[in-house]
């Protein structure tokens, strides 16, 4: 069985308590919810009495994640407040009814790697029994961490479950991905992981996922799973091809963003695997083999994310563009004439308008108002503004006789 769901109350849930956030995470068709007692352990006995009533009712699994502050490879001084925060939340798991209760290992401080896992297998047998004689049913868990100088490595996590049995593992794959300074790529590098597990012979596997920056096999914090370089598609088809038994909890930024596009890749790639069996099995029973070109298509539709399908489907009406691009040319000589003909009708237009102020001058002038020696009106220019010419100037009408 696998199961989805977020790292805490769902950041679009309008309620804020815990019963909101597990109502609202089952409204989403998520199944499972890590409770988040990180910066500290605020709830009462009867709210986690209603909290568990809440989740059981809506079929969300639940787990706890202890606060962060806790050291298992601390000296004495320190170990008394790493057991109290430890055992109050599995004992709030337990109320709640959770199956596990997450817990970071702790730093290397002074120690060596050796010395620092021979320290934490002493604290966690000592919590283990702990928890046992408390009645606590939760599964101490411990978590892969994704920082170098933090115990936490995923050799690390194992050693530690097989010296302490009834201790769980936690895969944080961002945490190991970001370890191994890139290092989970391919199906393979998946099914490494869990094959180091093997020998815990585990039944159930709590997984966290998330987008993660990292840099020299650091991590600097997490990001939404398409802003990362890590994955999910390759884990899932681990998942699937091996049957696994899996809770995954998103703790991306976005938390039920992205654990709901968890659940659309699964269902993709479930169906897409489904599609491939049915063919296999179609042609074991025809006895036909599997065109080599399909087999290629195939490995090429493996692992896409939800960018690379409108990549592909961006090339297809490429093909169907071409043809308008051959009838291209043929518009062309239309337009040519037009373009030909602008600049010959440009010269006699600029020709007509230099002309227009000439005959507009002579057309406003008057003529000489003098008559010559004949007796007929003078045709030449009234000169300025005289009523005569330059010819007839001081020029005097004669005067009517009688």
């Amino acid at each position: 069985m696998i199961r989805i769901g977020p790292a805490g109350i769902p950041l679009s849930c309008k309620g804020r308590t815990l019963k909101d956030g597990i109502i609202y995470t089952k409204s989403l068709e998520l199944d499972a919810l890590e409770v988040q007692f990180v910066r500290g352990i605020r709830i009462s006995e009867e709210d986690a009495a209603e909290v568990g009533e809440v989740a059981a009712e809506a079929d969300v699994e639940l787990h706890v994640h202890a606060p962060y502050y806790t050291n298992l490879a601390g000296d004495d001084r320190n170990l008394d407040l790493t057991r109290d925060k430890v055992m109050t939340a599995a004992k709030m798991g337990h109320i709640m009814g959770a199956k596990t209760c997450v817990v970071h290992p702790g730093f290397y401080g002074e120690r060596t790697p050796e010395e620092a896992t021979e320290r934490i297998v002493q604290v966690v047998g000592m919590f283990r029994d702990d928890m046992k004689s408390n009645g606590y049913t939760p599964k101490l868990a411990l978590e892969t961490m994704g920082k170098r100088k933090v115990f936490g490595s995923l050799d690390e996590i194992v050693d530690v479950c097989r010296e302490v049995p009834d201790v769980l593992p936690v895969l944080d794959l961002a945490h190991i991905h970001a370890r191994g300074n890139g290092s989970l790529n391919t199906v393979e590098d998946f099914q490494d992981v869990f094959d180091k597990l093997i020998p815990l012979g585990l039944k159930h596997h709590l997984l966290h996922f998330t987008g993660v920056l990292y840099e020299n096999g650091n991590e600097r914090h997490h990001l939404p799973i398409k802003k990362g370089d890590l994955r999910f598609e390759p884990l899932v088809e681990v998942i699937l091809e091996n049957d696994y038994n899996v809770t995954l909890i998103s703790n991306s930024p976005i938390l039920e963003h992205d654990a709901m596009y968890m659940q659309i890749i699964l269902d993709r790639v479930r169906e897409k695997r489904d599609q491939r069996l049915a063919k296999e099995l179609a042609r074991k029973e025809s006895g036909e083999e599997a065109p080599e070109d399909e087999e290629e298509e195939e490995e090429d539709d493996y692992g896409l994310d939800d960018e690379q399908p409108r990549k592909k489907a961006a090339k297809k009406p490429a093909k169907k563009a071409a043809k308008p691009a051959k009838e291209t040319p043929k518009k062309e000589p239309k337009k040519e004439p037009v373009k030909k003909e602008a600049p010959k009708k440009e010269p006699a237009k600029k020709a007509a308008k230099a002309k227009e102020p000439e005959a507009v001058e002579e057309e406003r002038q008057p003529r000489c108002a003098a008559l010559t020696k004949a007796g007929t009106p003078c045709q030449n220019l009234a000169r300025g503004r005289s009523k005569y010419c330059s010819s007839h100037k001081g020029y005097r009408p004669p005067r009517n006789s009688g």
